[in-house]
């Protein structure tokens, strides 16, 4: 007896009519009589009564109905168990990042961690620093590729990546001829802040470097992300203060100058939950330990 036999007698009992159960099954009448005689066969006892114009249940027919769906009912569901048995034992990471990690961190160590992890399922999502806390508390992201400050001692953090502050201006700004630029250089400019509610520890760093060197640009707008900034700036309404990583996005509409050695560098962490004790996690510190530039 197998599976089939329990599906093709069920459809028959339910239906009370070879011609519908056949069709529901998709397979021939003269297939499901046939295979109908073999599982009252295995059995020793009919379950059906038939004639030309009905068919109806033994007495058998009946009792063997009732298990027979249980049967069916528990074969589906140890069917789903499984699945997802399966599905909890793959390795899954998922890792957040800000546009700093897409440029330097992740084209060097996604390569490789899939190929320590073939079968791992690796997920990315682009998340602002100000969220990516929350989420890794949550265990709704595993690492965070994020800015400073971080403040719960539930999350390990550890810097990956320092890279210094360059000044954007449009391409036709009389400062571009400049090949260095100084803070006073940026004193009474029309200026594109950051919004500290998306940039981490950005504008926090660039305001007080501006301010100690006595430097006041005037600031005509807060840009709330790395692309607006670009937009903005390109469209000449003033010069920003961005990190390097942005010279990635050069466009024709503007044009980068170092800032003195002397500027501060902002520095890119990777946090973890301390409880994570993924091993995928694990293989992921691992390989950004090995590429990190400090």
């Amino acid at each position: 007896m197998e599976l089939r036999h329990l599906r093709y007698f069920v459809a028959v009992a339910e239906e009370l009519n070879f011609t519908r159960a056949a069709e529901r099954l998709h397979t021939s009448q003269p297939s499901l009589s046939s295979q109908i005689k073999d599982l009252e066969s295995c059995i020793g006892a009919p379950l059906l009564i038939r004639n030309n114009r009905q068919v109806s249940l033994t007495r058998a027919g009946e009792v063997f109905l009732l298990q027979a769906i249980n049967i069916l009912e528990l074969s589906e569901q140890a069917k789903q168990l499984a699945r997802k048995a399966m599905e909890e034992e793959r390795v899954r990471l998922i890792i957040g990042f800000v546009p700093c990690a897409e440029v330097n961190i992740l084209p060097d160590v996604l390569p490789q961690l899939r190929l320590r992890l073939p079968a791992s399922s690796i997920e990315l999502v682009s998340i602002i620093t100000t969220h990516q806390e929350d989420k890794l508390l949550k265990g709704e992201i595993d690492v965070g590729f994020m800015r400073h400050p971080i403040n719960s001692n539930q999350l390990n953090f550890q810097v990956v990546y320092r890279e210094p502050l360059v000044v954007v201006m449009p391409v036709n700004h009389p400062l571009s001829k400049e090949t260095l630029l100084e803070p006073h250089h940026l004193d009474g400019e029309n200026f594109i802040s950051t919004d500290p509610a998306h940039s981490g520890a950005l504008h926090q760093m660039v305001t007080a470097y501006l301010a100690q060197n006595h430097s006041q640009p005037i600031v005509v707008q807060a840009a709330t992300n790395i692309l607006v900034t670009m937009n903005l700036v390109g469209m000449g309404l003033g010069l920003s203060i961005v990190p390097r990583y942005v010279c990635h996005f050069q466009s024709s509409n503007v044009v980068f100058r170092p800032l003195p050695a002397s500027a501060p560098q902002i520095e890119l962490l990777m946090a973890w939950h301390r409880e994570n004790s993924s091993p995928a996690l694990a293989q992921m510190i691992d390989l950004v330990e090995e590429q990190a530039e400090l």
